[in-house]
């Protein structure tokens, strides 16, 4: 079995507010991004939230989703990490992806997928041109490093570079949205239709 963990429990402190429950197109940013997961072909999905718990749960109403709760997540990303390894169970492997990427595609984290399958590295990492950006996905030996990470993965990737394999996108995927001018532009670009 195959996990993907959304993390989706962050505070939006740069955005003044819920920013995964902001309307992108006719759907909350959350919904939009664990949606493309969801028809990606993972065996499961797990979301990973805190600040605006309840309201997230409803937002996803109706998708095959399992809902975890990081009650540390003022903490910093470390905390979803940890709060996700202990929902996987026997997974073989789990995807990692961030809520607040709205134009990644089930193209993209289904090409993540099939290459583990495929090649079985210990990591399949992702870049956008230039930029190293979840998701990432990680074999299960390397779960209890996850678990003790403080921020993101980023040391994990370094310390185990030789075993990744690494997928390149194309730069304009990599769109997280963090302010109110990262949403604008989300919105822009979502009715340019580009």
């Amino acid at each position: 079995m195959v996990s993907a963990v959304v993390l989706a429990a962050g505070a939006s402190t740069r955005m003044g507010t819920p920013k995964l429950l902001l309307p992108l197109g006719k759907e909350p940013i959350v919904r939009r991004t664990v949606r493309q997961v969801c028809d990606s072909g993972f065996d499961e999905v797990i979301v990973v939230s805190g600040s605006e718990h309840q309201r997230i749960v409803e937002a996803l109403d109706g998708l095959p989703v399992r809902h975890a709760v990081n009650p540390d997540f003022v903490t910093g990303m470390g905390s979803s990490f940890r709060t996700g390894v202990e929902q996987l169970g026997d997974a073989e492997a789990a995807m990692f992806a961030l809520a607040d990427q709205p134009f990644l595609t089930p193209a993209e984290y289904g090409a993540i997928l099939t290459t583990w399958r495929l090649q079985r590295p210990l990591i399949v990492g992702s870049r956008f041109g230039d930029v190293t950006a979840p998701p990432h996905l990680f074999a299960r030996a390397l779960y209890p490093e996850l678990a003790a990470l403080q921020h993101g993965a980023r040391s994990v990737l370094q310390r185990h570079a030789s075993q990744m394999v690494v997928m390149h996108f194309a730069a304009e995927l990599l769109m997280d949205i963090d302010t109110p001018e990262d949403y604008e532009r989300a919105r822009a670009r979502l009715a340019t239709g580009r």
